[in-house]
Formats: structure tokens, sequence, C-alpha cells
């Protein structure tokens, strides 16, 4: 089953049997679910009956069974939810059990099962060679696996768009790229970045949120965690590099990783101006490195403020500088702001 077959079964009220959703991305695994259990209409009052909830990898189907049996409180329907199974350490036995969970859940028809299940909890396999368990169960009528893998870029920038109209801003594709280059790809953090943002703007009296607004307020990746040195690089701007190495050290960031950061910083600019002066395009060169788009456009801009053969230069000047400090020479921060001083 898809999701689109999903939502048109809740949209018909045709619901029944065991429903699997599993996958890595784990924050649209509980948008499912909960939309399963919005659709059957559990009332809070009757919850303890008609929603019991287990938790953990290893499946008790005995207790699962007892539940599906007991008939639901003041209603048409129950669902009896197991969350974070590990469908991968079922074995011969579980697989049988799992069987006759479905024959139990037509036989009482009232009683609909939902496991969810993470990244590590269900192996897929790949489309041309499925996993035993997708081979046995994937078309077994009576239950019907949901599986959702990591978004792709386009399909995030999509549902952030969205996200943010849903709370009354708008925003342009600049924006939600920023977003997703400065805080990941999850959606737990994500969505979390998209109220506040959206709080931010209502605040100001705006009905916009815009690339700046994510750059004041957004909480940073740790692989951003060293954006503000790295974007005073491509912004060729001394002096803010010299205010983020002063916070870096207060926050005791060891100078050879500094150092490192910078060396990979410098690379990547000297490799995108060299393809820019081969006269590669943007959609080239972001195929040719894995570049996340947004910031391949921070890097294409400053690759053209230094010039490749500037960068070239750079780059040798900084494998000596590392030479020099393994042999003696200038080491610790001062090697860092030497170099700067030297070649921003």
């Amino acid at each position: 089953m898809d999701t689109n077959d999903f939502k048109e079964a809740l949209k018909s009220g045709k619901l029944s049997g065991v429903y699997i959703f599993a996958g890595e991305e784990e924050y649209l695994v509980r948008y499912y679910l909960k939309s399963l259990r919005d659709a059957i209409g559990i009332d809070d009052a009757f919850a303890v009956f008609n929603n019991p909830v287990f938790d953990g990898e290893e499946i008790d189907f005995g207790a699962i069974a007892e539940a599906v049996k007991a008939p639901p409180m003041m209603a048409d329907f129950k669902l009896i939810e197991w969350r974070h199974a590990d469908f991968n350490a079922l074995r011969e036995q579980g697989h049988a059990q799992l069987e006759e969970l479905v024959s139990l859940c037509e036989e009482h028809s009232y009683s609909i099962v939902a496991f969810t299940a993470g990244g590590d909890g269900l192996d897929f396999g790949t489309q041309n060679k499925p996993s035993a368990f997708i081979k046995k169960f994937g078309k077994l009528q009576g239950i019907n696996i949901l599986r959702f893998e990591k978004s792709t870029e386009n399909q995030l920038y999509a549902w952030l768009k969205r996200h943010f109209e849903a709370h009354g801003v708008s925003v342009t594709l600049d924006t939600v790229k920023a977003l997703v280059f400065r805080s990941g790809r999850s959606m737990d953090v994500l969505a979390a970045e998209v109220e506040k943002l959206a709080a931010l703007a209502h605040a100001r009296g705006k009905d916009t949120v815009t690339p700046e607004d994510v750059g004041e307020v957004a909480s940073s990746t740790p692989e951003c965690d060293t954006y503000a040195l790295s974007n005073a690089i491509l912004e060729r701007n001394r002096q803010k590099a010299y205010f983020a190495l002063e916070e870096m050290k207060i926050k005791r960031v060891d100078p050879i990783a500094a150092m490192g950061m910078i060396a990979r910083t410098f690379d990547d600019l000297t490799v995108v101006a060299h393809l820019l002066d081969e006269g590669r395009g943007m959609n080239e060169i972001k195929a040719l490195l894995g570049m996340n788009e947004y910031k391949l456009k921070i890097y294409m801009s400053a690759a053209k403020r230094y010039g490749a053969e500037r960068l070239s230069k750079i780059v040798e000047s900084l494998a000596k500088a590392d030479s020099g400090a393994k042999f003696g020479g200038v080491t610790g921060y001062t090697a860092v702001e030497l170099f700067i001083s030297q070649n921003l």
C-alpha cells in the first residue's frame, strides 16, 4: 500500500486489518499513525479501552490478540498500537504469529492493529531484491505496509512551503533551501523551526519569512556549528572571521578542527572555481559534487570573488601551514589567525 491508497482508505472509511508504518522518516510514521487514529475517531474518555498502546522492540502477540478480541467500549471500532517494533528479529514462529493476528483481525473486524518501526526495525530490501519479510507479507491480504523513506530535497522544500503556509506565512524557494542547509533534514527539527520562524514573523507584523530570518534565528546542525567562520571565509570578511574564531575559542573548539574546516572550505571553493572556469553550469557542478543547491550558490559567488588562481595559491599555503605546524612551526589558534590575516 502506498500513501495515496492509504489516504483514499481514510476518506472512504474502509479501514481494517493490520497496518505497519515503517521507515527512516519517523515524523511521517507518526503523522500517518495519527491520521489513522483520527479517522477511527478515538474518544479520549474511552481511550484506555479503545486505543491500547504497547511499546518495545519485541512484539507480544499474545497481548495484542487479547486486545483485539475485546470489543470496543461505546464505539464501533478500536485501534491497538504497538510502537517501535523490530520485525527483523521475527523468526518463523513470529511470522506465523503475525499471520494469525491478521486472521484474528478479520474475525474481529471492529479491531484495527497498527505497528510502527523505525529505520532499523524493518528491512525492506531493494526494489529488485525485496527482503524475506516483504516477500512474505508485502502482498498478503489484511496487512498493509507503508514505507516512509528519507525525503528528497525537493520533497522537503514542498513540505516546508506547505507547513509555513499552514502557519499563515509565505516563503520563497530560497528561504526553504536556506532552512534545510542550516537546520538539516530532520522533519522533526524542521517542523519546530517552522513554528519558531512563523511566530517571529507574526510578532514583527510580517506575513513572510526570508532567508535573512533563517540566518538570524534558525538553529544550526552540528555540521553548521562552524557556520560563522565558514561564512566569513565565503564573504572574504577578515573581521567576521576573527569574531568567529573568538567564539570558537570560548567553546574550546580544537584549533586543528578549525584549520581542517578552513581547508575543506577552500578545497571545495577551489574545485568550484575551476569547474566554473571550465564553463560548467550550476546543474552540472551540483551533479558532480553532490552539493546542496543553496550551498552551491553561495560557493559559486565566493569562488568568483576569490578567483581560481588565488584559491589555488591559498590551498598551497594551507598545505605549507599544516606541514610547518607538524615540524616545529606556528601552531594552535595563532597559526589559524596568521593564515586568515594573510589570505582573507
